[in-house]
């Protein structure tokens, strides 16, 4: 289960890696010969690379879960499985399972090349069709599909995150307001209205109060969900502290 790693040069690509990054790619094939063509072509690619191989299904389990990739070149043929048994561990792989895969067939496998697009690899070529040319086609549609995936997940998980904080954020101001009204209309009702200036006095705490209120439902209202995707989600904003204490939580 010998593994090789080599680093080869090359122009950047657009969005295949970071900038100034090698683009980390797994060869997976039993055949040695192909392995070293298939490397020899990936040195013709316009990005650096970092390139490891592998020999069997055992050999690409072992890598998956010593390294981390940006794209998988994985032969369909091999001495324990296919290559599509392979796509399923590469899927099921907690830190490589949205890797970009491109499978390499058989000239007359359409329907391992259809299946394989069906449980999630990128791309195909078919062995025969193999060039520099096939290759960097088909690593470029990988790392870009790879890549677009990766954003729309990032961007609902984001969403769901956000959706739960401002659920919280909710109910903390619920139950932060809640008893202050509740607390106002009791105290209102027994209000002593024989007693002018008392009258005048504790009206005037709660108009400050309902002011406060206002003010904290205005907050409200003009906050921007998107404010949250900025900040750090596991410290959602809290209901305004003190609101309401201008008057003290009672009359009287």
């Amino acid at each position: 289960m010998g593994v090789a790693k080599q680093e080869t040069g090359g122009g950047r690509a657009g969005g295949a890696a970071e900038p100034g990054a090698a683009a980390r790619i797994l060869i997976v094939d039993d055949q040695r010969f192909d392995r070293m063509r298939i490397k020899r072509l990936c040195g013709g690619l316009d990005f650096p690379t970092r390139l490891a191989e592998a020999e069997s299904l055992a050999a690409l389990a072992q890598q998956l879960d010593e390294g981390e990739f940006d794209l998988i070149l994985l032969d369909y043929n091999l001495p324990d499985g296919d290559g599509l048994r392979g796509l399923q561990l590469i899927r099921d792989h907690a830190r490589n399972g949205n890797v970009a895969t491109v499978m390499v067939t058989g000239t007359d496998q359409t329907d391992v090349a259809i299946g394989a697009l069906r449980g999630g690899c990128s791309d195909y070529i078919a062995k025969d069709e193999l060039s520099q040319s096939t290759l960097r086609r088909s690593a470029f549609n990988a790392l870009q599909k790879s890549a677009l995936q990766l954003g729309v997940a990032t961007q609902e998980q984001k969403r769901t995150e956000v959706q739960s904080v401002l659920r919280r954020f909710t109910k903390e101001c619920a139950q932060e307001i809640k008893p202050m009204v509740s607390d106002m209309m009791r105290d209102l009702r027994a209000l002593d209205r024989s007693n002018p200036a008392l009258i005048e006095e504790e009206l005037a705490k709660v108009d400050y109060t309902f002011l406060r209120l206002w003010e904290f439902v205005e907050d409200l209202a003009s906050f921007q969900g998107s404010e949250l995707a900025d900040g750090d989600l596991s410290d959602p904003p809290k209901p305004t502290p003190g609101l309401g204490a201008g008057w003290g939580g009672g009359l009287g």
